[in-house]
């Protein structure tokens, strides 16, 4: 009887670890990390910026958890950003504002779990479709 029971604790001990070790596994990466993944793959992600959420100025909805802009050299002025969030719901509200601009002030837009990166309009579609690539794969 007492076997049974040091057996039962270790398997669940076991599943205990397994899970943990899988959520850790599939886990979002932090903004900051995506940014490191465009660098890696040698994609244009310059000077990288921690935007806090009580100081941004922007109209850019305040759901996110975090968010970095990096410049772009060869966009000039505007920088793409990566957001990360809590939930898609929270996802949503943002991508609505970027996608919500049109040909206004176009924006490409990619996601992955609940990663979101905007690439401004200025970025030849082709570039800016390899940090929506790069994203998919980080």
């Amino acid at each position: 009887m007492r076997l049974v029971g040091i057996v039962g604790g270790v398997v669940l001990s076991v599943a205990v670890v397994a899970v943990v070790l899988v959520a850790l596994v599939i886990a979002d990466p932090s903004a900051e990390e995506v940014v490191q993944a465009f660098r890696d793959e040698g994609l244009e992600a310059g000077e990288a910026r921690q935007i806090d959420r009580d100081a941004d100025r922007s109209f850019v909805p305040k759901t996110y958890e975090e968010q970095v802009s990096f410049s772009i050299p060869s966009a000039g002025e505007p920088a793409g950003r990566v957001f990360t969030f809590e939930s898609g719901e929270d996802l949503e509200q943002v991508r609505e504002h970027y996608e919500g601009f049109g040909d206004l002030f176009p924006s490409y837009v990619y996601v992955e779990g609940n990663v979101l990166v905007q690439i401004p309009g200025s970025v030849p579609e082709k570039q800016a479709e390899r940090y929506g690539e790069v994203l998919q794969d980080a």
